[in-house]
Formats: C-alpha cells, structure tokens, sequence
C-alpha cells in the first residue's frame, strides 16, 4: 500500500490520548546495540546506532534519544499498517516533561531488560536547533535535524562501559507511554475516499483535495488573493463619490421646501443689494437735477437784471 494513504499518527504527551489511564512521558532509556523507539509496548526501528559518540577518556556515551521522523508500522496481531511521527514541538515537550520528572536513579537498563540496571546517569540532555552550529555536530561530529533531542550519559563504572562499547551497545532507545494522535488531516482525508468523490478538484475545509482515479493524489491550500494598495484606494475614492452624489441629489418635486430654504436667502441677499444699488443711483439723480434747477435759476436771475438795466438805460436815454 502506498504510503500517501496509510493513516498517520502524531506521537504526543496530551493526558487525552493516554489509553488507560498512564502517565505519558519517557520512563526509561536503554543501552541498545540496535536503538529503537519503544512506545506503548511497540518498538520502531531507527538508524540512532550510526550516530553516536564514545568518550573512553571520561566514560560518557553521546547519542539521539528521539528524532523528529515518520516511521513506517505494522500490527502484528491485524496487521494493520500506518505511520507514526514525532514532530520536533512535541519532542520539545517531551524533553521538558522528562527533565522535570527525571530522578536520575535507575533510568538506564540494558537492551529493554527492565531488571538490567545500567550505571549510568543523564549527564546533559538537549534539543538541537541549528544542526551544524550546534555541539552536537561541532563536538561529537552528529549530525542530526532541527528538534532532535541528544542525550550524555555517564557510565560510572569503567568495567560497565567497556562491556557496554564492546559490545556495540551504545545507542539510546527510549521507554514510556506515548500516545497515538489521529492527524485531523487523514481523518478527513479517510473520510473522502470512503465517500468517493468524482475525480477532479473539490474544496473542503480550507483545502483543495485532486482526485484521480477515485484516489486523493494531491492536497494543498486555497490560494488567498489579496488586493494590492492601489487598488483598495481606487476602490475607496469611488465609494466617496458614490456618496457624495448619492447626498446631493435632491428631487425638487419631493423636497421643494428644501430647496426653497437653501435659496430663498441668496436671493434674499441679491435683492436688497439691487434695491440699495438703486436708491444710491436715484439719490445721485436727485442731486444732479437739483443742481441743474439751480444754475437756470441763476442764469434767469443775471437775464433778467441785464433787461432791466437795459430798460432803465433807455428811460434816462430818453429823458434827456
């Protein structure tokens, strides 16, 4: 069966997935010559035992103890097959629950032999970040991904240790209760296929599953387009006009009053402006016509006193 529809379990600590009650967390570690992950009774194989370091100077055993990693499972008892993966945040978890619980005694036995105390203790336990920058690499020449938890162990009996390096049995393979979370991704993923969907693309969840054949072959996210800035502030001032001429349209026959309030005092305003132009314009005409009036006054006056000089001459003209 091919990998991309096996079912995929997410290694973790939550007190949720803990079967019957126990507490989940690593218990023990052992001395193995062929390391492996035992968890709930199972054991995975891994490739720990090429990645180690031996200190026969001081008696220290460097190894990884859990590696963010899907490893491949079969039931023996149904056969059932499916994949487990430890992430490197719930190994982080892990690491942290472990080193707050540890008591140091007892904790190392030989090849999962519970009976087969090791006298060793954890010198130093730590989560790689940056593989080659970190000691695990730059010191003791491993190296492993981001989120790998590497373990020192001293061996405090010297005869213990060369047995323990003679043998071959100097990689780690840790013990406890871990639980088995279902990935919401292939629950929904198993849902599909047993629903059969028609072949072609379908959106679910966020997501655009391809189906081919009545099988899933791809899944990825649904692409979310933004606007750029341009085109929002386009957007924007269109919006605006769209409501200021939606605010001056008035219809004059359902809002004459409006109207009328809104003009009566400009023209109010335009009215007495031409009343006073015209009384000024009127007052000046007044003025000028009696200025007039005045000057044919005077001119009749000077007339007629030139006559009467003219008449009084002639009398005393003739009187002589």
């Amino acid at each position: 069966m091919a990998k991309d529809n096996l079912p995929i379990y997410k290694i973790t600590i939550d007190p949720e997935y803990s079967e019957n009650g126990e507490d989940l967390g690593i218990e023990q570690i052992a001395f193995t010559s062929t390391p492996a992950i035992k968890v709930m009774g199972m054991a995975f194989n891994s490739q720990a035992k090429k990645m180690i370091f031996k200190d026969n100077v001081k008696y220290r055993i460097v190894a990884p103890a859990l590696i963010p990693m899907e490893i491949y499972r079969k039931d023996d008892e149904d056969g059932k097959e499916y994949y487990v993966k430890f992430t490197k945040e719930e190994i982080e978890k892990i690491h942290s629950k472990f080193m707050k619980d540890m008591s140091n005694k007892d904790l190392f036995n030989l090849e999962h032999d519970t009976t087969e105390t090791v006298p060793a203790y954890v010198l130093e336990a730590w989560i790689v970040d940056n593989p080659l920058k970190d000691k695990a690499y730059s010191s003791f020449g491993i190296e492993v991904p981001t989120g790998t938890l590497m373990v020192t162990a001293q061996v405090t009996d010297v005869e213990y240790y060369n047995h323990l390096v003679d043998n071959d049995q100097v990689g780690f393979s840790i013990e406890g209760y871990l639980g088995m979370k279902l990935k919401a991704e292939t629950q929904l993923k198993t849902k599909i296929n047993m629903n059969k969907l028609p072949d072609g693309e379908h959106t679910i969840d966020g997501k655009i599953y391809v189906v081919k054949d009545g099988e899933i072959t791809e899944i990825h996210d649904v692409e979310i387009v933004e606007a750029s800035e341009e085109v929002a502030l386009e957007d924007t001032v269109v919006e605006e006009e769209v409501v200021e001429e939606e605010t001056m349209a008035v219809d004059p026959v359902l809002d004459a009053e409006a109207i009328l309030a809104i003009v009566k005092p400009a023209l109010d305003a335009e009215v007495n402006n031409l009343v006073a132009m015209i009384a000024d314009l009127k007052a000046q005409l007044e003025d000028a016509m009696a200025v007039d009036s005045e000057e044919d006054v005077v001119e009749e006056v000077v007339a007629l006193s030139a006559q009467q000089k003219l008449s009084n001459f002639n009398k005393f003209n003739n009187n002589k």
